[in-house]
């Protein structure tokens, strides 16, 4: 099978093919928001209760100020989560959580998102974890699945239903500020999709005490982007988090070259300035030396503001022209930085990865590419390739997946080392 090309500098008619690609995709991705139920007191990992009230309706999502003390994880508040929409076969129940991580700043933040518990008396040993990490939905803070019950992944053909099908535990992060209101979302930023991913992975302890360390993560598009950074942050920032291995289908790539293609102004980037601003926004939520009001022109900064409170995975019909969203001149570098830092080929990964990829999606030779950096690199990575597939897996090529995580939770080892 093809091994994708070479990761030297594209030429210009190849990067607006890239930019078109990487922008269909992005927008397409799905996802893996708010059931309603009695409310019940959240619980910390160490088992420290709070006995304040459990805010209803969507004002779940409005955190407490201050913030409570705790370590990352600890749980601020859960309710039961059972909207219409869930059908899950396995005998099973479902709670919105917000939790403690880790912001951008390094400071303490909440998120939200979903657990999904199997019944009865966890075995010998205790409960696998494992996390499914959504794809893109917009960078609002009604953009999270948990606030979305249609896209909350509760259905058996879902990673979810799979997963729990096996006995895992299942997380699944809205990652920061979508969901918890107060906070911007960081798009793309690989760090803070770890820490939310991560941090979820031990509040289900603080919520099913018969969950234990072993962990998986899974992920697709933007989610097979944070699938990637959980594995680079997992043993340094939670090392009490025992990951085994993580899938990343079709995770986003190559967006750090928008910018300077945009540079140029040629008419043909048109079509995907939601794209750049979503990326322009997500890097100033990250870094406050990406100054949006310094990179965009009048009209591209309006089309910026406006990004933050678009309907979820929705277009705007009155993006400016590619010629009128840069200021000319602008200074790049701290945008270029921030986008380059978390760029998936970045990663450095210690535990083994499986690259399911789609023949059918446009990000098909990119990743293909991503998977040969990463094996230049020493990782444990297997690239499948499925011809037939589209950028989100399905049916056989997604039980591959999850049979390849449970692989790894037995213990059974990889076949080898680089496998194409």
């Amino acid at each position: 099978m093809p091994h994708g090309q070479s990761h030297n500098p594209l030429g210009i008619a190849a990067r607006w093919a890239v930019i078109g690609a990487i922008a269909a995709a992005l927008t397409l991705s799905g996802c893996t928001g708010g059931g309603d139920g009695r409310s019940t007191e959240g619980r910390s990992p160490e088992g420290r209760t709070s006995s304040a009230p459990v805010p209803e309706g969507d004002a779940f999502y409005d955190p407490p100020n201050p913030l409570p003390p705790g370590k990352p994880g600890t749980v601020i508040r859960q309710r039961p989560y059972a909207p219409p929409e869930a059908a899950l076969t396995p005998p099973s129940h479902t709670v919105l959580v917000m939790y403690l991580s880790t912001g951008t700043d390094g400071k303490p933040v909440a998120a939200s998102g979903l657990v999904t518990v199997p019944d009865g008396p966890a075995p010998s040993g205790g409960r696998p974890v494992a996390a499914v990490d959504h794809g893109t939905m917009g960078i609002g803070t009604a953009c999270a699945p948990s606030r979305i019950p249609a896209f909350a992944g509760l259905q058996d053909a879902s990673p979810v239903g799979k997963l729990l099908a096996r006995g895992f535990v299942v997380v699944q992060p809205d990652y920061i500020g979508l969901g918890v209101t107060g906070v911007r979302h960081p798009y793309l930023n690989g760090e803070s999709a770890a820490y939310a991913t991560l941090d979820i992975v031990r509040a289900a302890r603080g919520i099913d005490p018969g969950s234990s360390a072993t962990t998986l993560v899974y992920g697709g598009s933007q989610g097979g982007h944070a699938a990637l950074w959980s594995a680079h942050h997992a043993a340094s920032y939670a090392p009490d988090v025992d990951l085994k291995g993580v899938v990343a289908n079709a995770p986003a790539v190559g967006f750090e070259w928008m910018p300077a293609l945009f540079a140029q102004q040629d008419a043909t980037a048109t079509t995907y300035t939601g794209i750049l601003l979503l990326l322009i926004n997500g890097a100033a939520a990250a870094d406050p030396d990406v100054k949006p009001a310094e990179l965009l022109t009048p009209a591209g900064l309006a089309a910026a503001d406006r990004i933050w409170t678009q309907p979820c995975m929705a277009t705007d019909p009155d993006l400016p022209p590619a010629s009128d969203i840069l200021r000319p001149g602008a200074d790049l570098a701290p945008l270029n930085a921030a986008l380059k830092a978390s760029a998936a080929s970045e990663a450095t990964i210690k535990v083994p990865v499986l690259l399911p990829q789609g023949g059918n999606d446009v990000l098909s030779n990119l990743n293909q590419t991503l998977a040969r950096e990463l094996c230049d690199k020493g990782v444990d990575l297997e690239f499948t390739y499925y011809p037939d597939q589209g950028h989100t897996i399905g049916d056989g090529p997604l039980d591959d997946a999850i049979a390849w995580m449970d692989a790894r939770r037995t213990g059974t080892p990889t076949a080898a080392r680089c496998l194409f």
